[in-house]
């Protein structure tokens, strides 16, 4: 049932503390406009590019504007856009990469962030239930969303952790709700 760490710094771990499960939300959540954007991005780059490319054919509509007087400041905006779209795929994919969702035997942990990290942790014991939510398209999909509620928390709020895009969230829960059946059972 337990086993190391893979996606979370084994430095969050205490010594005795095991792995249960850990993953990252479902890449289509993150990935679906970044996707879009790198098209963009592709066709922004042949554009910039078609000038140079030798034989090329004409692109209709929009060769006679890449040959006329602003043809140079038309072709850099596609350059630009072709920058800009490159980027935001980039951060999606930095953002998508660095979020982890993991329980371990004593807490769940959620991990955000590119630059800075975020981890928010709650003990099994905090948490009172376990909500899971799947639309019509999420199951489609294969993921869906995992609701933490729990009690007073030591910082003094109360509220819901919130796991977006589980993938195969059935078998999450089922994981986290076995593990909490057994911290329960041992006191």
């Amino acid at each position: 049932m337990a086993r190391k760490a893979k996606l979370i710094a084994k430095k969050m771990l205490s010594s005795d503390e095991r792995v249960v499960f850990e993953t990252r939300p479902s890449a289509w959540l993150y990935m679906k406009a970044a996707a879009a954007s790198l098209i963009v991005a592709l066709v922004a780059l042949v554009i910039f590019v078609w000038k140079w490319i030798p034989e090329a054919p004409s692109i209709p509509y929009l060769s006679d504007y890449l040959d006329g007087s602003n043809g140079d400041y038309i072709r850099y905006a596609f350059g630009v856009i072709f920058v800009l779209a490159t980027t935001f795929f980039s951060y999606r994919w930095l953002k998508w990469g660095s979020t982890v969702y993991a329980a371990t035997d004593e807490r769940i942990i959620t991990q955000r962030g590119i630059l800075s990290k975020n981890y928010e942790d709650i003990p099994l014991t905090m948490i009172t239930n376990v909500d899971m939510a799947q639309s019509l398209g999420k199951r489609a999909m294969g993921y869906g969303t995992i609701v933490f509620s729990t009690q007073g928390l030591s910082s003094g709020r109360k509220g819901d952790v919130v796991w977006e895009a589980v993938p195969d969230p059935f078998r999450v829960r089922r994981k986290i709700q076995e593990v909490m059946d057994v911290r329960v059972k041992a006191k």
